[in-house]
């Protein structure tokens, strides 16, 4: 760690499809004392971290963010609808796409490549890690915490942030698949096409031409294609990474999260405890589906099985 960086130490890396349940134990590991992450402000400020001198402002032992733990396993559209106008204002944790764009610079497409077989370059590293360490330094935290979806993108992160704590979480194919169909982005953005580039056979992209028309089939292509070439990258980097599935986590969330944190190497936190508390869990794997675009017959599940394979 070069000198000047003690806010890097360790930093925290979760990854993960979309919909397989990584915004519900990030919110409730995001409510440690410890932790600095991405916000909403820093999305719209994108060019200076003295944004993150807001978070001991708004977010404070008189006032925390947003708990969510009613509207646990309720979609995030549902959520957003018990939300007041103050809280579109509060700092408040979100993954952050337009700010890693610019951060990372014009050489990197980091929002929609897979990024395979790709490092930082030192000026990227340097750049990125100054940034960050004041992010977390103004925040008035101990470490930094980070949440990804989509393409794991391991070997660039690592190679910025080499001694990171890595989380995947998992969720089963069939109940992720039906979730994507539910989102306004994905049905604008993946229903019929392949939305990541930079990874897919030939062979892979022909296929995709002729399911195009059958959107929960070209989906599960999608999520095969991203825990494929997640683990592609712990294996080849050698990565010790904890697997948790989302299953696991409604059967059991406080005993699952709190050995999370142990192997984030986080000490106990009277906030993770206090919102666990408060928490109702359903197991949105077995729910009926919000609409006939979700509607999963048993051929189509068969059918997406077939395609996603053991990736799960």
């Amino acid at each position: 760690m070069a000198e000047g960086e003690k806010y890097l130490d360790r930093p925290i890396i979760i990854i993960g499809s979309g919909r397989s349940g990584t915004t519900i134990m990030s919110e409730i590991i995001f409510q440690h004392e410890d932790l600095a992450w991405h916000s909403n402000w820093q999305e719209l400020i994108i060019f200076t971290p003295l944004i993150n001198l807001l978070r001991p402002l708004m977010n404070n032992r008189l006032w925390r963010f947003r708990k969510f733990h009613k509207y646990i396993g309720v979609n995030k559209n549902t959520r957003q609808k018990h939300r007041s106008k103050i809280d579109l204002v509060l700092f408040n944790p979100i993954e952050r796409y337009r700010f890693w764009e610019y951060i990372t610079g014009k050489r990197i497409d980091f929002s929609r490549s897979f990024l395979m077989n790709e490092k930082a370059t030192p000026a990227e590293v340097k750049r990125i890690r100054s940034f960050l360490n004041k992010q977390v330094k103004y925040q008035g935290k101990k470490r930094l915490i980070m949440k990804f979806t989509g393409p794991a993108r391991l070997e660039y992160l690592t190679s910025v942030f080499p001694d990171a704590i890595v989380v995947n979480v998992v969720r089963e194919p069939v109940a992720t698949v039906r979730s994507w169909l539910e989102v306004g982005f994905w049905q604008r953005m993946g229903i019929d096409k392949l939305w990541w580039r930079g990874a897919y056979t030939p062979e892979e992209i022909a296929f995709a031409e002729t399911i195009k028309n059958k959107p929960a089939l070209l989906t599960a292509l999608q999520y095969k294609k991203l825990m494929e070439t997640a683990q592609q990258e712990i294996d080849k980097l050698g990565l010790k990474v904890y697997e948790c599935r989302y299953e696991d986590f409604v059967k059991a969330p406080q005993a699952f999260i709190h050995k999370m944190m142990d192997f984030m190497q986080l000490p106990p936190s009277k906030h993770i405890n206090a919102y666990l508390e408060n928490m109702i869990v359903d197991n949105r794997n077995e729910r009926q589906p919000a609409s006939e675009k979700s509607a999963v017959p048993e051929e189509t599940r068969q059918q997406i099985l077939a395609i996603t394979g053991n990736y799960y």
